[in-house]
């Protein structure tokens, strides 16, 4: 390569480093030792073995016992006084004691996973007898939680030593060959995101550390969260497409003894919850709360070296990356929820909504109601031909999922767009009329000597209407007056090194070619994206001159850069698009968030804002539930969903 295009492509990458940042492909890691809160909380003897709880020794003190501290002996006394008593301190030492057997005969695998599922059998034994009394195992009821804890270090045992199986796959009933025990897997209330069939190989939670998500939201409760690839079902709907490849799927995972009698149950079951969908579980008549993790199944999902330079191949190449091209979904279809469509910016991708994702949905209101769906696109391409492909893909996605078009909640879709997906957002609510085409042609269209393939295209990405099933829209630091980045230079600049898709140059060669345009024409005349942002550009017009429909909602984030680099940059300025640029005085809302461009739409305050916007939209459509259970540690607090 010659040394000025070396030169291009390095100004060029720093300049758009300043405009998005660059994706960071690893989100999660494993941790060096997993945390395990029983074992820091009872500490180990002098010889290195685990200590019974002060709670299990008070009770052996209270039966007389005066055995061996052998588990053999002091298993034989608990579980004698199980049998013939009913004590609930009984069950609580048998499962304490059988956990800690468990931890010391890990050389045995078999072993341990009979003493791990002995210590879950009679854990849930005591939980069922509380939940007999409606009591929850909080931290209200410290001996309830005591005993909760224990059973969920239980279940979490078992499961690691499930793991280290030949076939670690959940779909499958477990025989357990010392005792002779069968135990049953399945999934008490299956959906689109999480049945039988779906289930591939899993990883526990508790294992793994975030990296660059800023939460982690988990909910403290029964069962032990874990996450699990999503298979592909042999036989699949049209939809199946959509699905982002190696789906990862949270979910909740209980054993649950239905017998009334401790170690005489033919009835064990492995149940998997998904706690996107279910609140809490049924004991006898107490609804307790699950223990849950959103946010690491999310960071699992999108540790993929394949994505460190995503951003890059769709700016510089993006006739190869139209393969990438397209609608994503994370989670599974839902006809019941409201699809809210989040449109990436020049020089990025979905993944640069995952901070505000993992926000959003660990808010159970917003999870209830809202599906998210994310737009990948050449970011090269100029503005008008990219945002007709959305225009495309958005029908062709309707025709699938509502065919006869009387899904409600697809009526309602909320768009959110940072930068130039902003722009994208905006241009979907309003109709170009001839605008648009006037702006860059002296011709009519019917003047325009094509094919009627060809004129079609013209009309895709020159006259549009409104996208009727667009009811609201977000936009995040967007240029509409342009940007001063996008200037001579730059422009300049990107039209030597981006590679323009094919179809694409043709079309617009064809359009100059008939208008009778010189070669300066061709040459000043917009050919990328970058180009698009220029304040003279034809789009960048229409956007000015063209307001949105009064039945779409218009709400604006406008980002100012944070005080400290005032002095290095103008303080009315995310440091990318200007102030003047990034508001508007025709919207239901706008905020301003101290960040800069690329952090914009990931600060909290944005993030909240969004949030925001999302509940009251569901005071417009769908009444609002109450719900009930455990709250997340999110940004967004539920004082905020009742008005």
């Amino acid at each position: 390569m010659p040394a000025c295009g070396r030169k291009g492509i390095l100004l060029l990458w720093l300049l758009m480093l300043s405009v998005t940042g660059c994706t960071i492909a690893q989100f999660v890691q494993l941790k060096e030792k997993p945390e395990n809160p029983i074992l820091e909380r009872l500490g180990t003897s002098p010889l290195g073995n685990p200590q019974m709880s002060a709670r299990t020794q008070a009770f052996l003190h209270a039966s007389h016992y005066q055995g061996s501290n052998a588990f053999v002996d002091l298993l034989k006394h608990c579980r004698r006084i199980v049998a013939t008593q009913d004590s609930p301190e009984a069950l609580h030492a048998t499962a304490e004691l059988s956990y800690l057997a468990s931890e010391s005969c890990d050389s045995d695998r078999l072993l341990a996973m009979e003493m791990s599922l002995d210590a879950v059998e009679t854990g849930w034994q005591y939980l069922s007898r509380v939940g007999s009394n409606g009591k929850l195992p909080d931290h209200t009821v410290q001996p309830h939680y005591q005993t909760m804890e224990v059973y969920n270090a239980a279940v979490q045992k078992f499961l690691r030593l499930l793991k280290d199986s030949p076939n670690d796959r959940l779909a499958q009933n477990i025989k357990m060959h010392l005792s002779g025990r069968t135990v049953s897997v399945n999934v008490p209330f299956p959906s689109p995101w999480l049945s039988m069939d779906h289930l591939g190989t899993f990883e526990l939670t508790n294992d793994y550390e975030l990296l660059n998500l800023r939460n982690r939201h988990t909910t403290e409760g029964l069962g032990v969260p874990i996450m699990a690839r999503r298979r592909r079902p042999q036989q699949h709907s049209k939809l199946e497409k959509y699905y982002a490849n190696e789906l990862t799927v949270p979910i909740t995972f209980l054993v649950r003894n239905e017998s009334n009698v401790a170690f005489q149950s033919n009835h064990i079951q492995l149940q998997l919850f998904d706690p996107r969908e279910s609140d809490g579980v049924l004991i006898n008549q107490t609804l307790v709360p699950l223990a849950t993790d959103l946010s690491t199944p999310l960071a699992w999902f999108l540790t993929n070296p394949e994505n460190s330079l995503l951003e890059t191949f769709a700016f510089l190449w993006p006739d190869r990356a139209s393969k990438l091209e397209g609608l994503y979904m994370i989670q599974p279809f839902d006809p019941d929820r409201i699809p809210v469509l989040m449109v990436h910016g020049i020089w990025s991708s979905p993944l640069t909504w995952m901070e505000m994702f993992n926000d959003l949905q660990s808010n159970p209101v917003l999870r209830d109601k809202y599906q998210f769906w994310f737009y990948m696109y050449p970011t090269g391409e100029p503005l008008a031909f990219t945002t007709a492909k959305l225009r495309e893909r958005l029908k062709t996605l309707r025709s699938e999922c509502d065919r006869l078009g009387q899904n409600r909640q697809l009526n309602d879709m909320v768009v959110v767009g940072h930068s130039m997906g902003g722009l994208m957002a905006y241009l979907l609510s309003i109709d170009s009329e001839d605008k648009l085409w006037n702006a860059i042609s002296d011709k009519s269209l019917a003047e325009i000597q094509a094919d009627p393939q060809t004129q079609e295209k013209i009309r895709q990405v020159y006259f549009f209407e409104s996208d009727r099933s667009i009811d609201r829209i977000v936009t995040i630091a967007s240029p509409f007056k342009g940007s001063n980045f996008s200037n001579a230079a730059t422009q300049w600049l990107t039209g030597a090194i981006v590679s323009i898709p094919k179809a694409t140059a043709q079309l617009s060669d064809l359009i100059f070619d008939q208008n009778g345009q010189n070669l300066m024409s061709k040459i000043l005349t917009p050919r990328t994206s970058v180009d698009s942002l220029n304040k003279d550009s034809a789009v960048l017009h229409l956007i000015s001159e063209t307001s949105i429909p009064e039945q779409i909602q218009h709400h604006n984030i406008v980002g100012i850069q944070p005080k400290r680099w005032w002095k290095f940059w103008n303080k009315n300025s995310d440091g990318v698009v200007n102030y003047d640029s990034a508001r508007r005085t025709d919207v239901l809302s706008e905020v301003q968030v101290e960040a800069s461009h690329s952090r914009v739409h990931r600060s909290p305050d944005a993030i909240t804002e969004v949030g925001r916007i999302l509940l009251e939209h569901l005071q417009t459509t769908n009444p609002i539930r109450q719900v009930s259970g455990p709250q997340s540690n999110s940004v967004l607090q539920l004082k905020q969903t009742v008005p």
